[in-house]
């Protein structure tokens, strides 16, 4: 391990502890809390109304064989139901995914569902409750962790506050979806890794995979990282990237070859991969729509939602140009996750709610590359030349 901590050679100041992230956490903490409690105030106080059960899938039916009466919403409901759904049936044994829109690709995600049914005690009961929690309380550690790797770009820790007004995350807490807890543990890995402390990364690099697959791509972006890391040698640097890259690959793989055992694939399931196209391609026609003024989100936000939508947009770019020319983890994961967020279909971008979830991972890793940027170029030694210095 010693070893490990070599890499990368760059030097980069310190992060600071965990307790002195403490007010950046209860802040985020009461944020998140706040922000359930607008949905709420919305909604009605019904603890199963923000998932927004829909009727078309008869997941209202099966819940209620099983003793849990739910809110409904006519309809195909919003993708909250099937965390739902999972928390009452979290190993699969009883068969409640198979009739899920999606059942293979729903069940893939199998943590926020877990994460909730331990914080609710194992009681039916209290599922919706549990399942609601995860969202501040994934809150509060994604403002920690991003605070300390902004306190390591020299920026104040509270910074780390912005975790919480990232859309998606604004969205899967109102709505009972994954991105706070996915995000979190990707935030928490990178500080680790920063930190030197490979395995840990890599483990919470796993929680986050099983959250949302796609987060996978925070691990392999530190993974490259590392290999490309001058210092340590190639033996220590295979060992850095088995580190933080071969908990999320076995912890996926393993729960997608239980799933494949125990759930049934269903037509909708080869939908998923329509989520992503040609780079720009989707873009093009979302930012059409809204020049034309047709943007309609399915969201009360009005006209905040084309700002978002279009400022993600340039965030995106921002964030791939930084990666080119900025050194560090955080911008080549900028880079990373520019290039991914360039690339989501127009059908799912004119969506205002799945776009700002599908995106909030390229509007966390921008905002942390573009906010370190200047300590990451001194950390190379790259300073601006003065005009004095010039040879005329």
């Amino acid at each position: 391990m010693r070893s490990l901590r070599r890499l990368p050679s760059a030097p980069s100041p310190a992060q600071p502890g965990w307790r002195a992230l403490t007010g950046v956490a209860v802040a985020g903490l009461a944020v998140g809390c706040a922000l359930l409690a607008l949905q709420f105030a919305r909604l009605g106080w019904d603890p199963t109304a923000p998932f927004v059960v829909g009727t078309s899938w008869g997941l209202d039916e099966a819940l209620a064989a099983r003793h849990v009466q739910v809110r409904v919403t006519p309809g195909n409901g919003y993708d909250g139901q099937w965390f739902l759904g999972l928390a009452y049936d979290p190993l699969l044994r009883e068969h409640l995914a198979d009739g899920f829109d999606m059942p293979r690709y729903r069940a893939g995600r199998p943590l926020q569902a877990f994460t909730g049914r331990l914080l609710a005690g194992g009681r039916g009961a209290a599922v919706p409750h549990g399942l609601l929690a995860v969202g501040p309380l994934a809150v509060a550690l994604g403002c920690a962790a991003s605070g300390r790797l902004l306190a390591a770009g020299r920026r104040s820790p509270w910074w780390g506050l912005g975790f919480a007004l990232v859309p998606g995350v604004v969205v899967g807490v109102m709505f009972g979806t994954a991105e706070p807890l996915g995000l979190a543990l990707a935030a928490l890995g990178l500080s680790l890794v920063l930190d030197g402390r490979l395995l840990g990364g890599g483990l919470a690099f796993a929680g986050a995979a099983l959250t949302k697959e796609s987060y996978l791509v925070f691990a392999v972006g530190a993974a490259l990282w590392l290999a490309l890391a001058a210092g340590g040698g190639r033996r220590g640097r295979v060992a850095a990237v088995a580190a933080v890259l071969a908990p999320a690959l076995l912890a996926l793989g393993s729960w997608w070859a239980y799933v494949a055992w125990r759930v049934p694939a269903g037509p909708g399931d080869l939908r998923a991969v329509d989520a992503l196209g040609l780079p720009l391609a989707g873009w093009a026609h979302a930012v059409g729509v809204v020049a034309r003024g047709g943007y309609l989100p399915d969201a009360p936000v009005g006209p905040l939602g084309g700002v978002l939508l279009v400022g993600s947009l340039l965030l995106a770019v921002a964030a791939v140009a930084l990666g080119v020319l900025v050194p560090g983890l955080l911008a080549r994961l900028g880079l990373l996750l520019g290039l991914y967020g360039l690339m989501p279909a127009g059908e799912l971008l004119t969506r205002f709610l799945s776009s700002m979830r599908a995106l909030a991972p390229t509007v966390l890793a921008g905002c942390l590359a573009l906010l370190t940027a200047a300590a990451a170029r001194e950390a190379a030694g790259w300073r601006p030349r003065s005009r004095r210095s010039r040879v005329p």
